[in-house]
């Protein structure tokens, strides 16, 4: 189980993606390892402080990429990058000691409290690169969707827990596979899962899984199709989960399939020759399929900028119609006030001429008025 303690100053520096360089993370990891027949005492504990170092990086690179979300998929490279060449200090040996296995036989195990510093220059381009883009802070990977296992389940539960699994040509290794399943392989002591473009590693099947680099995946894997095991035939034999977890590795050292016929016939460069024949015609189909989709989606999309165009000339043929009834309005407005004041002007002047009248028929009463009384003088 690892614990990781990530102090409180990283994370909060490491929300603002500029910050990013230089940003080191303390975390606690652990490092398995057995003797076999090729390994002395001595490299096994150096294999487990390997082993340790890389899950430290490991966990520290998913942890961070589950705390985040970048979606500009140059800035996932370069965090990737950074922690695949990541540099692990030793703080503390937390833990160590040898154990006996039931089936590996003398193991030895190592606790580590460890500071994992990204690479300098990988940071620093992701910091240059995130200051350019305007969804800063916004970094995210796609993660595999292995089953999810409690922390309180035992390593037996866990390997009750696994599906069953198939062994796959790879030359004189084997690889296992699930059946039915694309993408997910067993090998060497490790879970290998390819999704979505990216590469993830887990030493159990249901729990840990962390993103790594393809130049992390051994040959053997990149080497099988992940649609290999949809191609198998039916009665393809199955190994049961419990079976494997117990006996793969006594299988390894023994070459115990190779005197299986069923797996001598897969092995056959002709029947590998089919699958691979059947696996590429169906990328060429789904190829073709994604190109009539993104045919049919571009012109989709030419549709709606065309009736966009076409609604926006609408739009401007309406805007120019209201812009020339409102100055028609204007118009008829302008003549009415020029109307109704040409009629105020003549109301005005026949006021005037009215006027004048009366005062003109006033003088004229007064004038007769003044000449009666002179008239009677001179009588």
């Amino acid at each position: 189980m690892i614990v990781r303690l990530l102090v409180t100053d990283f994370m909060l520096l490491l929300i603002i993606i500029p910050a990013y360089a230089a940003q080191s993370t303390i975390t606690e990891a652990e490092g398995y390892s057995c003797m076999g027949d090729d390994k002395s005492r001595k490299q096994t504990e150096q294999t487990a402080m390997i082993d340790a170092k890389k899950n430290a990086a490991e966990y520290t690179s998913t942890y961070i990429k589950s705390e985040t979300q970048v979606k500009d998929f140059t800035l996932q490279k370069d965090l990737v990058s950074a922690y695949a060449n990541a540099e692990v200090k030793i703080l503390e040996d937390l833990d160590k000691g040898w154990y006996q296995d039931p089936t590996t036989g003398a193991c030895y195990k190592i606790k580590i409290k460890a500071e994992v510093i990204p690479d300098e220059q990988a940071m620093e381009k992701l910091s240059q690169a995130a200051a350019n883009t305007t969804d800063q802070g916004n970094i995210d990977y796609p993660v595999a969707p292995p089953p999810v296992v409690s922390a309180e389940t035992s390593s037996q539960q866990v390997a009750a827990a696994g599906p069953d699994v198939v062994v796959v040509p790879s030359g004189d290794s084997y690889v296992y596979m699930v059946p039915n399943t694309t993408g997910v392989y067993f090998y060497g002591g490790s879970w290998y899962r390819y999704y979505e473009g990216y590469w993830f590693r887990s030493p159990d099947y249901a729990r840990n899984w962390a993103i790594v680099a393809p130049s992390a995946v051994p040959r053997v894997v990149l080497n099988v199709p992940p649609e290999y095991p949809h191609y198998l035939p039916p009665a393809y034999y199955r190994i049961h989960y419990n079976d494997f977890h117990q006996h793969w590795q006594a299988w390894y050292l023994n070459h115990e399939w190779l005197n299986r016929d069923w797996f001598k016939t897969e092995r056959r460069p002709d029947v590998i020759a089919q699958r691979n024949a059947l696996i590429n015609q169906e990328r060429e189909q789904h190829r073709v399929k994604r190109e009539r989709l993104r045919q049919v989606e571009k012109q989709q999309q030419f549709n709606k900028q065309e009736q966009r165009r076409v609604n926006m000339g609408h739009e401007r043929q309406e805007l120019r119609q209201q812009s020339l009834q409102q100055k028609q309005d204007r118009v008829k407005m302008e003549r009415k006030r020029q109307m109704a004041q040409q009629k105020s002007q003549r109301d005005r002047k026949a006021e005037g001429k009215d006027k004048k009248k009366q005062e003109k028929k006033q003088e004229k009463k007064k004038e007769k008025k003044k000449e009666k009384p002179k008239k009677s003088e001179e009588r």
